[in-house]
């Protein structure tokens, strides 16, 4: 599974992350059914370090070992 984070502090970075998730495939970080245990990869937009929420997602998926890319659109 595709966990999609960034940031979040606006509407606009939120429409972001659920539109690049729809492209993708993937999941939207700030969906409350998220699954880290399934996922096999995180793909941060751009601007995921200010934003707090972001920064948590990358250091989960750290942990988990999992593949981190970073998107620049």
């Amino acid at each position: 599974m595709i966990i999609i984070t960034g940031p979040r502090a606006t509407d606009e970075g939120v429409e972001a992350i659920a539109e690049m998730a729809g492209l993708l495939g993937g999941v939207p970080a700030y969906n409350v059914v998220l699954q880290w245990a399934a996922a096999t990869v995180l793909y941060c937009l751009a601007g995921w370090e200010g934003c707090p929420l972001a920064v948590a997602d990358v250091t989960i998926a750290e942990a988990l070992g999992l593949t981190i890319r970073h998107l620049v659109i």
